[in-house]
């Protein structure tokens, strides 16, 4: 169960509106999650065909993993009466979230400039590719390019296999988390009256290179690429993907303690004495043959018993999930991490629950992923149109 006892009104960005000009999985993404903490997220999307990850298989699944807590209003931004109605929902927002291709969020009027011009206060957060001033600015980013061009697909893999595309998203996933970050940064920021707005860059390639991190760091120790290695350390043995009786389990026993409970629970304390795996330096330098040494015993036991008695005996140990396992898996079930939003006549959603909890605070599913332009009659009447003028602008083709 999450553990806290929070109540709606204790949501940390319950007074905090969102407008999100965001589309496929680093905006929709970033904006979930401001939205779990309780911000009011109303999401622009083009009419007729809205966020391109409406059209993604499976549908609606693959869309409903990141468009919860948002209000979805189907706006013709090509028209001037459709940017009239976003630079109304903007007056009174807090938080602009846009990842528009370069010049296209001039075009409508939406600029860091414009907008701050009725509304100084604005956090305003561009989401891009490069980032302006970029020799890239123009080339469009999906994540495979960022994942290529970062260094992130360079180490994906093995030696035997070429680089690989992470399964998951990573280049979009980096830069949605620095979106919240920088986002919550500066509403802290206008909050204690160091600014009166500010114009956030998010870039993705940017976001990308900087989980490096560890993996530059021995580029820059050793003058070399860092190596494909698959599903081992390069500085730490036992450590990756070992087969048991029945399938694979991964096992991380990369300390001399570690190691030596790992023998222990084995019945193989003979390997601790033997001159190949005695020091950590050297059970690395033979990875290989401390792996065929440890399959042989675990062979005599299924992943499952394996990992019971890893755990019982402190060495870090658990099977391999795949996407379907993984929900039936002892801690997720217990935690409630995947959570049914229901959507009455529609077919209810299936969503991941947000993962943090607070002790004082709450996160909370207020909106269950919508369909296009399932808000856009709340939001414009929450903003001052009256049904007259919102039939209008519906016959016009401007909101849908």
């Amino acid at each position: 169960m999450p553990l806290t006892n929070a109540t709606a009104e204790q949501l940390p960005l319950s007074d905090i509106t969102v407008v999100d000009l965001t589309q496929v999985i680093a905006g929709p993404f970033a904006t979930m999650l401001l939205g779990d903490l309780g911000a009011e997220v109303v999401k622009i999307e083009a009419i007729g065909r809205g966020d391109r990850a409406r059209e993604f298989s499976p549908y609606p699944e693959y869309f409903d993993t990141i468009n919860r807590n948002k209000h979805s209003i189907a706006l013709d931004l090509k028209s001037e009466e459709g940017q009239d109605v976003a630079r109304t929902l903007l007056e009174d927002a807090d938080v602009f979230v846009e990842s528009m291709k370069p010049g296209r969020v001039e075009n409508f009027g939406l600029s860091y400039e414009d907008v701050r011009e009725f509304n100084p206060e604005v956090v305003y957060c561009s989401i891009s590719g490069f980032g302006r001033d970029s020799p890239y600015e123009d080339v469009p980013a999906w994540d495979m390019v960022v994942q290529a061009m970062s260094g992130i697909m360079s180490i994906t893999g093995t030696e035997e296999t070429p680089p690989l595309w992470s399964g998951l998203p990573s280049g979009d996933l980096a830069a949605a988390t620095y979106t919240v970050q920088s986002v919550l940064a500066a509403l802290y920021a206008r909050e204690t009256g160091q600014i009166e707005g500010e114009w956030v860059e998010v870039p993705m390639f940017d976001a990308a290179i900087s989980w490096l991190c560890a993996r530059a760091g021995y580029t820059w120790g050793t003058g070399e690429p860092f190596p494909r290695f698959g599903t081992y350390h390069p500085s730490a043995a036992p450590f990756g993907v070992f087969e048991a009786a029945d399938g694979s389990l991964v096992i991380a026993a990369s300390t001399d303690s570690l190691w030596e409970a790992l023998c222990a629970e084995l019945g193989r304390e003979d390997l601790l004495t033997d001159e190949r795996f005695d020091h950590r330096d050297r059970r690395v330098e033979h990875t290989d043959q401390l792996g065929d040494e440890l399959e042989a015993s675990l062979a005599e036991a299924t992943v499952e018993e394996w990992v019971g008695r890893l755990h019982d005996a402190g060495v870090p140990a658990g099977p391999i999930h795949d996407t379907k396992s993984v929900w039936e898996d002892d801690h997720v079930t217990q935690r409630g991490l995947k959570v049914t939003a229901e959507r009455g006549e529609r077919q209810d959603a299936q969503v991941i629950d947000h993962p943090i909890h607070f002790r004082n605070l709450a996160t909370s599913l207020r909106v269950p992923p919508q369909e296009l332009g399932e808000s856009t009659d709340d939001v414009l009447a929450a903003h001052g149109y009256s049904d007259e003028e919102v039939e209008r602008l519906r016959e016009e083709g401007v909101v849908d």
